[in-house]
């Protein structure tokens, strides 16, 4: 790798269908995945099968069926991990001391910092499609 390259995550695939610009791939999870130091980041340890959505480029000619890597970014892969655990952990950790704090009652503070996770994967909902554009899988030439 050179020094200005940025790490990528590669998976091999096929490509399954075509729809409006974008080619749906079909990733199978490798035995090279068992030695993968970010397997339990990226969830295609646990999936055999998994599809994801790549934007096509102009230069992207590809057609169903045919063998393909996929990259994402490592940095992306980091991020993910932030938005979808840490972030979230700390807000349920953080609330439920805040809130032992001033109600004094265990169970009513564990049920409102649980709560709060409905507006948060809500608001992580409502932002799919900006998360979808930064989290975006591409064809490896």
């Amino acid at each position: 790798m050179n020094q200005g390259q940025i790490p990528e995550i590669e998976h091999p695939g096929i490509v399954d269908h075509l729809e409006g610009g974008q080619a749906f791939v079909r990733i199978q999870s490798q035995a090279a995945c068992g030695s993968c130091h970010a397997k339990s980041y990226c969830g295609m340890a646990e999936v055999s099968d998994k599809v994801v959505e790549v934007r096509l480029d102009s230069d992207n000619q590809v057609n169903p069926g045919q063998f393909v890597t996929v990259t994402l970014k490592r940095s992306l892969g980091f991020r993910a991990l932030f938005l979808g655990y840490l972030l979230p952990f700390l807000i349920l950790l953080v609330s439920l001391f805040v809130l032992m704090a001033l109600t004094g009652n265990e169970g009513l503070s564990a049920l409102i910092a649980l709560a709060l996770m409905v507006p948060y994967y809500g608001i992580l909902y409502l932002n799919r499609e900006k998360i979808r554009r930064v989290f975006s899988f591409r064809i490896k030439e």
